[in-house]
């Protein structure tokens, strides 16, 4: 199948070309992207890509992604390289955190020494990223960025311990104020905040009725529904044991519940569970009953972030959206439309895409397979 994008690597200034298969990925909930390209063996091209080379790839001109080549492998039997690596985030998944006290700092400080040197800049505001990595395909409105206050203290103390990684200090105190993060897909920022669930639907991802003339857009969709690790009541306590009086009104006030249905406080029931699903969670020097309270949020909504899930795989990279234009590339951040005519009820409905792994082969040629999550839905990882 012939290619329909253009898949380049810059290093060192010099284009590479040629790739015959990739696999490339871009997500808002994984620390790092992986990257894994091959091509016909070139010794200009392997003398060029060393071992943690700084690398640029791009589709149709557009950065997705930018990273270190940590593997390469030349074939002389097939007469073939493969490269892969992973992006500059991945520095903060390996390396050791600073060894600091980040009591009493604000969020902001605490992400600026803990991504320095790889980072210069930590923001607010993904749509610089979100507007570049589109390419030069249709826009919509990208509505207005969430507001997120990092200028305040890091909940709670923060002591890093020796061996402790860069990516899991990182996490710990997104999650303590329910925020995510993710690198730019230029490798220049770190954006610590929540997805735009504000903007308008760019996509259309339609999987028609089986049986009918109806034309789809999609090659598959996949509806996933989990409860496997889901509860209908969590209790975060700072005493007591887990026996049914603990999930009552009468426990101690320094505590925090959470139900799966919100309008039945007894056992959360009647939403998603048809029979109770009870977790007890002890914790010692809580702050305030709201600290209790955030603690059990949290972990409820990272635990609901499997809830419901659609996995999209699409033809080539990206939509034409508006005839002779560039496509618009699929990206990470963004809202789709989502419908599936095959589903018993008719699915339609906005989603959230936050990942896409672009491929190439010579079975399948050009796809990509996305991740998306209903609109609205909280992140925390």
């Amino acid at each position: 199948m012939g290619a329909s994008h253009e898949i380049r690597v810059i290093v060192n200034g010099a284009v590479i070309v040629g790739w015959t298969g990739y696999h490339v990925e871009r997500s808002m909930i994984t620390p790092s992207d992986p990257f894994e390209l091959r091509r016909p063996f070139d010794a200009q091209a392997w003398n060029l890509l060393r071992r943690d080379s700084d690398v640029r790839i791009q589709i149709d001109g557009t950065t997705i992604l930018r990273g270190f080549v940590e593997k390469r492998v030349h074939s002389s039997k097939a007469g073939t390289m493969v490269i892969s690596g992973r992006d500059r985030a991945g520095r903060l998944v390996d390396e050791s955190a600073p060894s600091i006290d980040y009591s009493g700092m604000t969020i902001l400080q605490a992400f600026q020494r803990i991504v320095s040197p790889w980072f210069g800049t930590v923001t607010l505001s993904d749509a610089r990223n979100r507007r570049l990595s589109v390419g030069k395909g249709k826009r919509v409105a990208s509505g207005a960025e969430p507001v997120v206050l990092i200028n305040v203290r890091v909940p709670r103390r923060g002591i890093v311990h020796p061996g402790e990684k860069r990516s899991q200090i990182l996490h710990e105190i997104a999650a303590r104020t329910h925020t995510i993060w993710w690198s730019s897909a230029d490798g220049t920022e770190i954006f610590v905040g929540h997805p735009n669930f504000t903007q308008g639907a760019q996509y259309i991802l339609l999987h028609a009725k089986t049986g009918t003339t109806a034309k789809g857009n999609v090659k598959d969709m996949t509806i996933e529904e989990d409860d496997g690790d889901r509860y209908s009541v969590i209790m975060c306590g700072g005493v007591g044991g887990a026996t049914p009086d603990n999930y009552g009104s009468n426990v101690t006030d320094n505590r925090g519940v959470v139900y799966d249905n919100p309008f039945n406080k007894i056992d959360g029931t009647g939403r998603d569970f048809i029979h109770p699903k009870r977790m007890y969670m002890p914790e010692k020097e809580f702050e305030s009953n709201n600290d209790a309270q955030r603690v059990a949020a949290n972990e409820q909504a990272r635990r609901d972030f499997k809830r419901h899930i659609v996995r999209v795989e699409a033809p080539l990279h990206g939509q034409f959206l508006d005839p002779g234009a560039p496509a618009t590339l699929f990206v990470p951040n963004t809202i789709a439309r989502v419908i599936n005519q095959d589903h018993e009820p008719a699915l339609d409905d906005t989603y959230l895409i936050v990942s896409c792994a672009y491929s190439s082969n010579r079975d399948q040629g050009e796809t990509t397979t996305m991740m998306l999550v209903p609109t609205g839905t909280e992140i925390i990882l």
